[in-house]
């Protein structure tokens, strides 16, 4: 069987240890400058019994260290699905290894619910301070004039909240559709040096539109319960097959409030599109930028019909991409949010992110 060490490892320097990291696995274990050397050195196609001839090492302590090199991911076997996914990172990604750490490294997280995270709030403020909300200017800054004031845009901002309880089973297809357009619509054309480009209702980067919508519609009406790929340049809807419905709170790190929504949005980045234009890893936070653009846009149009769109980055990662038939590595699922008609609660906006 023909092995080779991971060309997706990192290392860095501990006390009296040296930690690697797969950050395709995510994958953290820590070795010994003995593997380090043996990783190095086997960094082509070879067998056990080569690497042994080659590098001095003996049979059986190879025999003893390479199950949990392959455990942790640093040892890779030709033809396994890991080696498929590094041949595809080596000529899909082009953003650096240390944009590719913070990337792979985050998808698939461990999500602490609400409880965990409140109680997490509480045993910290008992002996660290928390930093200040809000900064105020000194005493003589000039006042400006109330922003409130006869003003229809700013007025529908303020009544943005986010409310996680909903209070109907169900929202319209005009509802949907207008927060979908809101977020993605195309509304004209453009063009530079090598062709068309889209334009919308949210800036992005070189016009590139890195994002792809699809909608987990459990109960719109009009619509039948599946998976849908709205497509922005002709502002449809395109049944995805899928062979499982599953509950929303699969998708968003198992956050079970999200089970009573009618409706989930998923923005999905095709990293591709921008990292064709831009080769600086900078791009890759205009990417993330963008998606706080078209969520926002979503929010607003949601708020105008009375819905509250409830954001998260809670994102079981896998499970969207299965669902979606995303198999690219430049696909990456970013932002999601629910939509629903809202239950008034007067502790709803203590429950998330504002």
């Amino acid at each position: 069987m023909k092995m080779r060490s991971s060309k997706t490892l990192v290392f860095y320097p501990g006390t009296n240890k040296v930690t690697a990291c797969n950050f395709l696995t995510r994958s953290v274990f820590d070795c010994s400058p003995e593997v380090i050397g043996l990783l190095a050195s086997w960094d082509e196609w070879a067998s056990t019994a080569e690497i042994a001839r080659a590098h001095g090492w003996s049979k059986s302590d190879l025999n003893a260290v390479v199950p949990q090199l392959l455990d942790f991911s640093a040892l890779v076997t030709a033809g396994s699905p890991l080696a498929e996914q590094e041949t595809q990172f080596s000529g899909q990604w082009s953003w650096g290894i240390p944009t590719a750490l913070m990337h792979f490294c985050v998808q698939d997280s461990e999500f602490m619910t609400i409880e965990q995270a409140e109680a997490r709030q509480i045993e910290r403020a008992g002996h660290v301070a928390q930093p200040d909300l809000m900064l105020k200017n000194a005493a003589g800054a000039i006042r400006l004039p109330n922003a409130l004031d006869d003003n229809e845009l700013l007025s529908l901002m303020a009544r943005r909240r986010t409310n996680r309880t909903a209070a109907a089973p169900t929202i319209t297809a005009k509802q949907l559709s207008d927060c979908l357009f809101a977020g993605m619509g195309i509304t004209g054309e453009t063009s530079n040096c090598v062709g068309a480009l889209p334009l919308g209702m949210t800036p992005s980067g070189g016009a590139r539109n890195p994002y792809e919508a699809y909608v987990v519609a459990l109960g719109v009406e009009g619509l039948d319960p599946g998976v849908y790929h709205y497509s922005a340049a002709d502002h449809d809807l395109g049944r995805i097959p899928a062979n499982h419905l599953p509950k929303i709170s699969e998708l968003v790190g198992g956050q079970e409030w999200a089970d009573t929504m009618p409706c989930l949005i998923l923005l999905c980045a095709r990293l591709d599109r921008t990292m064709w234009k831009y080769e600086d890893a900078n791009a890759y936070r205009v990417v993330l930028i963008e998606a706080g653009h078209i969520g926002q846009n979503m929010m607003l149009a949601a708020t105008r019909h009375g819905l509250s769109a409830c954001p998260t980055a809670a994102l079981s990662h896998s499970a969207i991409k299965r669902l979606l038939g995303l198999d690219r590595l430049t696909d990456a699922p970013v932002y999601a949010l629910t939509l629903s008609t809202p239950e008034p609660s007067p502790h709803s906006a203590g429950q998330s992110i504002n």
